[in-house]
């Protein structure tokens, strides 16, 4: 066998090699970008249940234990609580709206691109619908005549504190930084096997 026939079949073998590499990055590459893509349709699925949650509390629960009354307290309770309900649920509209237009056809680029800004959304409206979360609870007891100032109530806002914090704690600690941080990585995985 002469040195060019080695060469010849050395060759075949390293284009045989670089082809199952390129294929083995195409399958890993796919599966990752198959498993993002259920992340983020789960994701999709909360954020329609969302949507959706609210109305039948309104129209089953809500609207048949209020007292509607012309008194001040009452209007501005009753103002208070649907500017906030109203803000918030258009940001889950809009949450959505941006979730639904990420697409996995795109380059992975684009891709994350559009997951960053659903990210930068998905905290921004969370920060600021927990800082307007006692507005609501303020025009709620207000619209409710639950008597704000009495020292029976102060066990009630220990708890809704309480709850508050922990909520706080658990939605960024573990919910919303856990399950970007996780899609992220899957992308960059995605962007080292594509280079």
């Amino acid at each position: 066998m002469e040195l060019t026939d080695l060469q010849n079949i050395w060759s075949q073998y390293d284009n045989k090699i670089n082809e199952n590499t390129r294929l083995n990055k195409e399958i890993l590459k796919n599966f990752i970008i198959s498993k993002t893509e259920k992340k983020i349709d789960w994701i999709k699925i909360k954020a329609i249940f969302n949507l959706l949650i609210p109305i039948p509390i309104i129209i089953f629960i809500a609207l048949p234990r209020i007292n509607f009354s012309t008194e001040i307290d009452f209007l501005i309770g009753i103002s208070m609580f649907l500017s906030v309900s109203i803000l918030t649920y258009y940001w889950a509209i809009k949450y959505y709206l941006i979730l639904d237009k990420i697409d996995f056809s795109l380059p992975i680029t684009f891709i994350k691109k559009d997951l960053m800004r659903l990210e930068k959304f998905k905290l921004k409206i969370t920060k600021i619908g927990f800082i307007l979360m006692p507005i609501a609870l303020i025009g709620i007891f207000l619209s409710a005549d639950i008597p704000f100032f009495d020292k029976n109530m102060i066990v009630f806002y220990i708890l809704i504190v309480t709850v508050m914090i922990m909520s706080i704690y658990v939605t960024f600690k573990h919910g919303i930084f856990n399950r970007f941080k996780k899609i992220n990585l899957e992308i960059e995985k995605i962007m080292e096997l594509e280079s």
